[in-house]
């Protein structure tokens, strides 16, 4: 087994809580991409954030780490960009994951970003400790999860996971299948949402290659 991991440093864990501070809307988190530099400025006014699948954190994409990002964060009433609302139909397929770590038989990982770490003789007790171990550093952040996970829109039935509140979003640590790669791999990632998702069916449309 093979396993290549990103580490979850402190600069991360703080992109983390900002994602769960940003406003469910594409004006804000277009800022945030850009600002980071994850995103070129918006043209035409478009947005800047392609939403609805993997989204590259650099330059060349396909050797750059990324996020999978669900639907147009927004308000379904309107086609204003820059207006979030909490009505929980606009959000039944909203949200953002960073993977933590991919962990497969056979795998070919390709390029690989610098900071990406990988470890072609992985046992599933390194995968669970790294989950163990982003667990440990999201509570030091996050400080105590709820007393029972919210349902994941990623995976409903994720192998485990933990969920924090932080304002009006849910901070969810996931360990299970990647059924956006066809369960080839299992992955530990970070979800955040809006609070105000509703309990529709998990997103299952969006898939990466």
């Amino acid at each position: 087994m093979s396993m290549i991991s990103f580490p979850l440093t402190g600069q991360w864990l703080d992109h983390v809580q900002e994602f769960a501070d940003t406003p469910w809307c594409c004006d804000a988190f277009d800022e945030v991409f850009v600002r980071h530099g994850w995103a070129a400025p918006r043209e035409d006014g478009g947005p800047a954030v392609g939403w609805m699948g993997p989204w590259p954190l650099g330059d060349p994409a396909d050797e750059a780490w990324h996020l999978v990002l669900g639907a147009y964060p927004g308000c379904a009433d309107t086609d204003d960009p820059g207006v979030a609302c909490d009505e929980p139909r606009c959000h039944e397929e909203s949200f953002l994951a960073l993977p933590l770590a991919y962990f497969a038989e056979g795998e070919s990982w390709g390029a690989l970003p610098a900071r990406v770490v990988l470890d072609e003789d992985a046992r599933e007790e390194d995968f669970t400790a790294f989950y163990d171990e982003a667990a440990r550093l999201l509570r030091t952040r996050l400080g105590d999860p709820l007393p029972r996970a919210r349902l994941l829109l990623l995976d409903p039935d994720a192998d485990r996971q933990i969920t924090w509140e932080r304002g009006k979003s849910l901070v969810t640590l996931f360990l299970g299948e990647n059924l956006f790669h066809y369960s080839v791999e299992d992955w530990i990632g970070i979800e955040v949402r809006p609070r105000h998702w509703s309990t529709g069916s998990p997103a299952s449309s969006y898939s990466s290659s």
